[in-house]
């Protein structure tokens, strides 16, 4: 069975920040398709998620045939975390950056998604929304262990990262693998939307516009409902 996919994205720096820390990717030729997140003072969020997109799809565009998809993506995400890692010890100015990389590689049949930190993956199929990776914050780790609540939730940070490229030597992401199916979309975004908004909200989106409208309209959503960080969306569409 054939597939076609397409995407769109759409990036802004919300209402309370002052600089858009947030990239993305979109290479429908090379089936890859990203949103980092980036964290460090004066540039170095900006500096570290634009090195991370640009590193890994430089390993896909010079992709070994022998490797996997899953292969690739966790060798890319690897390699962001080396050069992103490398040239905060090089500048002072950038020491301590690093980002999120929620990355998706399609080919054939297959998608693969490699995730490190609290960008997330969905896919929204038969008018249902479903979040496919877990985020690596001190939050969600505290709400699978018990600790947090819909009550209680308000007193601790969200934005504690418990794991991200480029801040140390090292890191493994997530990876799942994903059966395709026709006539469904994977959003790919920031905390700055899923922070910001609800998933029957972003399910109704989803659903109801094409994916350049969809995309542009989840970010005012979430400017609308605050917009206190930088939001990115990227949807793909499977058709």
């Amino acid at each position: 069975m054939g597939f076609s996919v397409r995407a769109a994205g759409f990036s802004d720096v919300g209402m309370k920040r002052q600089n858009n820390q947030d990239s993305y990717l979109i290479n429908e030729k090379l089936g890859l398709f990203a949103v980092a997140d980036g964290m460090g003072g004066h540039s170095g969020g900006e500096v570290a998620s634009a090195l991370a997109v640009k590193a890994l799809e430089h390993v896909f565009k010079e992709r070994k045939a022998n490797k996997s998809l899953a292969e690739l993506l966790s060798f890319g995400v690897e390699k962001s975390n080396q050069i992103i890692f490398d040239q905060a010890a090089q500048k002072s100015e950038l020491t301590g950056m690093g980002t999120t990389l929620t990355a998706m590689a399609i080919h054939k049949d297959q998608a693969v998604v490699a995730q490190v930190g609290d960008s997330r993956c969905y896919i929204f199929y038969e008018g249902q929304l479903y979040q496919l990776t877990e985020d690596h914050s001190q939050i969600y780790e505290l709400m699978k262990l018990g600790f947090v609540n819909e009550e209680n939730i308000h007193n601790f940070q969200k934005n504690v990262i418990t794991r991200s490229v480029g801040y140390e030597p090292s890191v493994v992401p997530d990876v799942y693998g994903i059966d395709l199916k026709k006539n469904s979309r994977f959003l790919i975004c920031s905390d700055g939307l899923t922070g910001m908004t609800t998933h029957p909200q972003m399910a109704q989106i989803l659903g109801n516009f094409e994916i350049e409208e969809a995309a542009l309209r989840l970010v005012q959503l979430a400017n609308a409902q605050g917009g206190e960080d930088n939001i990115t969306a990227v949807i793909v569409e499977v058709k």
